[in-house]
């Protein structure tokens, strides 16, 4: 893997570990928890951050993912490009299990396109919408969107288990 890839890779590892913690031991009700003054559910945010994942994978690699997988983390029901559908709200009664089995999902999805990056890759220009933009600004977005969420549902936690 080209080191760039190699980063991006590293840093999503270590977000993928964190978003699994905060959500693990989670009922499915607490999952689907929208505070007030919050636009989404911890459920939500996962299954945006795994859709997230899967839709930069198509981008770079030029590939549609599986169906299955796109059904899975909700890209029937949303496009996460700008100028897309908002993003879609989780089914309830999803489960901390079944959130993780996706955001894995998505991120072999992903890990298999980082791998096959070259130096080359780094130099193409991709357009989402109107937008040119770098595959290099794609593997130092993705890390920075995972932790931003993840620090989202830690928010949302706290709604869930006040400090005392």
């Amino acid at each position: 893997m080209i080191a760039e890839a190699q980063a991006c890779s590293d840093q999503l590892a270590f977000a993928l570990r964190s978003v699994k913690n905060a959500i693990r031991g989670l009922t499915p009700q607490q999952l689907e928890f929208v505070p007030p003054g919050l636009a989404n559910s911890a459920a939500t945010l996962v299954l945006h951050m795994a859709a997230t994942e899967v839709t930069i994978g198509e981008l770079l690699s030029g590939r549609r993912a599986p169906e299955d997988l796109r059904k899975a983390v909700l890209l029937d029901r949303y496009t996460p490009a700008p100028g897309g559908r908002p993003i879609a709200a989780a089914d309830p009664g999803e489960s901390a299990d079944a959130l993780t089995e996706k955001l894995d999902r998505a991120r072999a999805f992903l890990t298999e396109v980082l791998e096959g990056l070259t130096a080359a890759d780094l130099e193409r220009t991709l357009t989402i919408g109107d937008r040119p933009t770098s595959v290099p600004f794609f593997l130092k977005l993705l890390p920075f969107h995972m932790a931003s969420h993840c620090g989202q549902i830690m928010i949302i936690k706290r709604f869930l288990k006040p400090e005392s």
